[in-house]
C-alpha cells in the first residue's frame, strides 16, 4: 500500500543561471526542472511530477522569485505516472493554456488518456489515489531540437526504461536531462516494466556516455555537477549486471 501525502514545499535550487532544479517530495514523485527565457520571463518545465506536489512546486518556485503562470511548456521525458500525472493539474490551473511535448508512443498514450501505460500495472495503483482523471489532453510531437532562450536542447531518444524515453541535452551548456535513464552514484533506471529491455536500456546509457556533460539532471535523488562520471559509472554498474542474464 501506497501512502502519499502533499508536501509543503518543493525546495528548489539555482543550478546556473536560468535553470532551476525541484527535488523530488516523497514517494512516486520526480525532480522538476525549470529553465527561464530571460528575454520574455516564460517559464519551461521539465516533467510534470505526480500532481499532490503541485503546491508545494508552486511554493518552491515562489523562493526563487519565478511565477508558475508564467510555465508556458512542459517538456516530457516519458509516460510514467510520476512524470506526467501532475499534467492534469497543472493544465486545470493554467486554463490548459500551456504546450505539452513528448516523443514517439508517449505522445499516443497522453494524446488518447491510457491509464495502463500511465500506470505500470506492478504498481496496483491508479489517477484515484493522485486526486485526478486522467483525459486525453493536446500533445505535441517533439522534433529534434527545442530551443528555450539561450538552451538549445538536442531530443535523443533512449530506450529501456520505456519505449519512448528521451533525454534532453544541451551540448553549449552541457547539460542533460535524462528523465529515468541514470541517476547520480551509479544508479539507472528500471528496466521491467512493460515495454522496458535491458540491452536497450545498455544502448542508451551508452549513448549518453559518449557526451560531454557537465550537469546531469536526472528523474530522481541528487543532481549532479560532474556528469561524466556519474554516466560512466551507471554504464559501468549496467554492464555488470547484464553478464547475468
Amino acid at each position: 500500500m501506497f501512502f502519499i501525502s502533499e508536501p509543503r514545499i518543493k525546495q528548489g535550487k539555482k543550478v546556473i543561471e536560468n535553470v532551476y532544479y525541484f527535488a523530488e517530495s516523497g514517494m512516486l514523485d520526480c525532480n522538476q526542472y525549470i529553465i527561464k527565457d530571460s528575454t520574455n520571463d516564460e517559464l519551461s518545465l521539465f516533467d510534470a511530477g505526480n500532481g499532490l506536489s503541485l503546491n508545494g512546486l508552486i511554493e518552491g518556485l515562489k523562493q526563487h522569485d519565478l511565477d508558475f503562470h508564467n510555465i508556458t511548456k512542459i517538456y516530457i521525458t516519458h509516460e510514467h505516472v510520476d512524470h506526467v500525472i501532475g499534467l492534469y493539474r497543472i493544465c486545470e490551473m493554467l486554463d490548459k493554456n500551456v504546450k505539452i511535448y513528448a516523443y514517439g508512443e508517449t505522445v499516443k498514450i497522453l494524446q488518447k488518456g491510457m491509464v495502463d501505460k500511465i500506470f505500470p500495472g506492478s504498481l496496483g495503483i491508479g489517477p484515484e489515489m493522485f486526486k485526478v482523471k486522467v483525459v486525453p489532453l493536446e500533445v505535441q510531437e517533439l522534433g529534434i531540437s527545442c530551443k528555450i532562450g539561450q538552451f538549445e536542447f538536442k531530443i535523443l531518444h533512449t530506450p529501456g526504461h520505456s519505449p519512448s524515453s528521451v533525454c534532453y541535452y544541451d551540448p553549449n551548456q552541457k547539460i542533460l536531462i535524462p528523465g529515468d535513464l541514470v541517476f547520480v552514484g551509479g544508479s539507472f533506471g528500471r528496466y521491467d516494466f512493460p515495454g522496458g529491455s535491458l540491452p536497450k536500456l545498455i544502448e542508451s546509457i551508452s549513448r549518453v556516455n559518449d557526451l560531454d556533460v557537465e550537469y546531469l539532471l536526472p528523474g530522481h535523488m541528487g543532481i549532479s555537477r560532474d556528469g561524466n562520471y556519474d554516466i560512466k559509472m551507471s554504464y559501468r554498474m549496467v554492464k555488470s549486471i547484464s553478464s547475468y542474464f
